[in-house]
């Protein structure tokens, strides 16, 4: 229940923010961008459903792993998490709610960008839409594993990071490396690759997680 609450009131919080309006309406048409640049430089023509979950997942993730990092270190400075001193709340509940919003907001961004994908790949290529649509299930799969992974590391790192400027940079250069991670079983071209993607995913994910409520838990407020 209480984990209900908090989800709801960070949901609230995060999806007015200018950041999540940008990634709702910015992220589709910077792919759109990248498309038409891709074409007329090298003449061929990528499925803008592969285009946009790269943009997604590479821009997307690391503003909402950005955002989770800023937002635990600036709370941890303002001395919020003194109320657990007064307040019976359980530490996982705070960062998982915390988790839980942003990559749900970002999800919402993935799945319009991969509908805008569907739309123009239809309108362009003419594919039958049975290819349109494995191409976007794929790309959604892939977008939303690889969110999932740099949300739990902006987690991880807000929590263990002293400072905004640390954690920030620990998010652009390692907790992008990280994300990657689920991309492998495409890039190896492996049987079922959207699979074995979205389980890598879960288990980074829930691991990077584990360790940063254990840390978090060790924190003394």
């Amino acid at each position: 229940m209480q984990l209900a609450l908090l989800f709801t009131d960070e949901l609230r919080g995060f999806y007015k923010s200018k950041v999540m309006v940008f990634l709702w309406i910015g992220l589709p048409v910077i792919a759109l961008l990248f498309r038409f640049i891709q074409v007329s430089s090298t003449g061929q023509e990528i499925p803008f459903t592969v285009i946009s979950s790269l943009v997604v997942s590479s821009i997307g993730g690391t503003l909402a792993a950005v955002m989770l990092a800023v937002f635990l270190i600036n709370e941890k400075n303002r001395r919020v998490y003194d109320l657990f001193l007064i307040r019976p709340i359980k530490r996982r509940d705070i960062l998982l709610a915390k988790f839980f919003s942003v990559y749900t907001c970002v999800a919402i961004a993935a799945a319009i960008a991969v509908f805008v994908g569907i739309v123009t790949d239809f309108a362009t290529t003419g594919n039958p839409s049975s290819t349109v649509l494995t191409n976007a299930g794929q790309s959604l799969a892939i977008s939303l594993s690889m969110i999932a992974v740099s949300c739990a590391a902006g987690v991880l790192i807000g929590v263990a990071s002293p400072s905004v400027l640390v954690g920030a940079i620990l998010v652009i250069y390692g907790g992008n490396q990280i994300s990657v991670i689920p991309l492998l079983p495409t890039l190896l071209n492996l049987p079922d690759a959207s699979l074995f993607t979205i389980i890598i995913a879960v288990a980074v994910a829930t691991g990077l997680l584990a360790g940063a409520i254990a840390l978090f838990n060790k924190k003394q407020f």
